[in-house]
Parts: structure tokens; sequence; C-alpha cells
């Protein structure tokens, strides 16, 4: 990825149309972990980055 986080995706279609969904785990300075995901419709970012774990809603390992 540009910003050099990994992130896992997953294409999806909801409503015959065809979401890419992408999943990344953030390092904190204090060491903490949080989960952030992302949608992108066409190549173009539809939601930015926001906190939250999308991946168990969709069996992402």
């Amino acid at each position: 990825m540009p910003d050099g986080h990994e992130c896992v995706e997953l294409p999806t279609i909801i409503n015959n149309v065809e979401y890419l969904l992408q999943s990344r785990t953030i390092a904190a300075a204090d060491g903490t972990h949080r989960p952030e995901y992302r949608v992108l419709l066409k190549g173009a970012v539809i939601k930015s980055w926001t906190a939250g774990d999308i991946r168990a809603y969709f069996a992402i390992g």
C-alpha cells in the first residue's frame, strides 16, 4: 500500500455492485493495536480508513 501498511483485501458484491473492502491493523505509539477498514468502488475510496474490525463479518483472517 502507498502508506506502508499491509492490508487484506476482499472483493464483495452488495446489491449487484462490486466493492473492494480493505482491512488493516495499525500499531499505536503506546504499543496497542487497532483495526481499521475502508471501502473502494472501482478504485475510488468511498469510505476512508475507519476504526473497526470488519474481518469477522467476511471471514477474513
